[in-house]
């Protein structure tokens, strides 16, 4: 009971904060900013002070500070457990502070300023996003997967560097994002999948889906082949082969993911009904791409259906997916219209988020009842 109690507290401060600062709408960027700070401040401190028992992974990585504060430059480069921008990363850190709590510390410090750059520079109306993240327990996730989570702070910079078609800035930056967590790589694909695929049109209002058929086949291929495509992965990243006796691939865990397979499917259609089906000819080059991951994500979360490990693959665009409807929404020319869908998917997301903590899926989360660190 406290740990729904702790969640919807949370989650009823977001909407709070930003409904007195109207961010489910278009901002200014002044006003912006403040509601940033307010919105992600506390978010940022649960992150940077939480208690080693938050996250089945918090632990590994405090004890692992430990253990390469006694190591040299040299074992921690040749040291095969963990990528070696994570290891260089952590043994920086042990030369600049004794306490294992530093290494929550600079992960949150990292995170929330490229999430909050990232948001102030791409997101109009930042509200919605920063309650969902919260609802879809995304920042539950930041964590616990540290690895991950500073991966996505480099991959929020190689997005500027996507949709401004900047290539070789773009691979720089996936490269170096998948030296703290190989996952990374999967966002590779976010460019061809921009750039390379054209949808010729029959007159300007006309689309041909051919993106869309491609994701289809993409999914059923994957339901097809995901056993010895996962096979070959574990081979080429044999770092990841815990995983397979682990509470990753348990398959309580497809709880969730069927719940956001159907609640994000949702969310992809309503800006489409919003703009209109097949008519996107106002559609810029930042809502392609966010549109495109959209679709994505939600083939990955039907691989996971089937190796919920997965589900850290199709994290990789999840938060571009929640920004891409969360967007939209807030352009609902009707106010009435605007407030009464927004009310409407808070609701639902806080319902999701609510049956993923009462049932502990996936089962490694373990954020509320919430402890600090001591």
């Amino acid at each position: 009971m406290l740990a729904i109690v702790e969640f919807l507290g949370l989650v009823g401060y977001e909407v709070l904060v930003a409904y007195a600062m109207k961010a489910f709408c278009s901002m200014q960027q002044k006003r912006k900013v403040i509601y940033l700070f307010w919105a992600l401040f506390p978010l940022a401190l649960m992150t940077m002070f939480h208690g080693e028992s938050i996250g089945n992974d918090t632990r590994t990585y405090t004890d692992l500070f430990d253990l390469v504060r006694n190591m040299t430059l040299a074992q921690v480069l040749s040291d095969r457990g963990f990528e070696k921008g994570y290891m260089l990363f952590t043994y920086i850190l042990t030369r600049i502070s004794s306490t294992r709590q530093s290494v929550l510390i600079a992960e949150g410090m990292i995170v929330y300023l490229s999430f909050a750059r990232w948001l102030s520079k791409w997101s109009k109306a930042p509200g919605m996003v920063v309650c969902l993240i919260v609802e879809m327990l995304v920042i539950d996730g930041w964590m616990s997967v540290l690895r991950q989570a500073l991966a996505m702070a480099v991959l929020f910079l190689a997005f500027d560097a996507l949709v401004e078609k900047r290539l070789l800035r773009y691979c720089i930056l996936v490269v170096l994002a998948a030296q703290f967590h190989a996952v990374s790589y999967v966002f590779l694909f976010a460019y061809p999948m921009l750039w390379w695929i054209k949808e010729p049109r029959e007159g300007q209002l006309k689309k041909n889906w051919i993106y869309e058929k491609i994701m289809v086949a993409g999914a059923i291929g994957i339901a097809l082949l995901l056993q010895p495509v996962l096979k070959l992965l574990l081979e080429l990243f044999p770092k990841y082969q815990y995983y397979i006796s682990g509470v990753y691939m348990d398959g309580q865990a497809r709880v969730a993911i069927i719940l956001k397979i159907i609640i994000l499917g949702l969310m992809l259609i309503v800006p489409l009904w919003v703009s209109g089906i097949g008519n996107r000819s106002n559609q810029n080059t930042c809502d392609l791409a966010l549109y495109r991951m959209s679709i994505a994500n939600i083939v990955l979360l039907v691989a996971a259906n089937q190796a919920t490990i997965l589900t850290r693959i199709s994290d990789v665009f999840l938060i571009y997916a929640i920004m891409y409807s969360s967007e939209h929404v807030s352009r609902l020319q009707y106010g009435k219209n605007r407030k009464l869908l927004t009310a409407a998917i808070l609701i639902l997301f806080a319902l999701y988020g609510v049956i993923a903590t009462i049932y502990r899926t996936p089962s490694w989360q373990t954020t509320y009842p919430f402890e600090w660190w001591t």
